[in-house]
């Protein structure tokens, strides 16, 4: 099986982004209707938490929509088996920026709600963000190789 082109695995892959980017747009749009229901399953009245937790779900979310975005374009220059262009170069700048954001908003729930786990996804997302940033580098420079070797031939 091949990897790229509009028979390969990358294909599949964008299939899989599309549908997880529209459930997102479908959760993104419902957090408030999903919170209250949650909060009255859990029997929680506060209002704090729920504002609170819906702004943080709304920010990370956004941000997170715009990963998933700039992914699915990403893929969709695989399938044209033309990866190495600064649109992508651009795209991961922009999803180093979103995990930056998604890892501050985290940074700011460990001061209200601080948890293992809100420690675990800050690193990630950290993490995440540097490796966006490596990758856009090496892109840019594959850009910026492939277009000198596509004017000397």
């Amino acid at each position: 099986m091949s990897i790229l082109g509009t028979k390969g695995l990358s294909v599949a892959v964008k299939l899989f982004l599309d549908m997880v980017f529209l459930g997102g747009i479908i959760i993104y749009i419902s957090l408030p209707f999903t919170m209250k229901w949650y909060f009255a399953l859990l029997g929680n009245t506060s209002s704090e938490n729920y504002y609170f937790l819906l702004a943080f779900l709304y920010v990370t979310g956004l941000f997170s929509l715009d990963i998933v975005h700039q992914l699915r374009k990403i893929f969709k220059t695989l399938t044209r088996m033309n990866p190495f262009m600064m649109d992508n170069v651009k795209s991961l700048k922009s999803m180093a920026i979103a995990a930056f954001a998604i890892s501050a908003t985290y940074i700011v729930k460990l001061f209200f709600y601080n948890t293992i786990l809100t420690m675990i996804v800050t690193m990630i997302f950290i993490i995440a963000g540097l490796f966006s940033i490596i990758l856009s580098e090496v892109f840019r420079q594959a850009v910026i190789f492939k277009e000198e070797n596509d004017l000397t031939i």
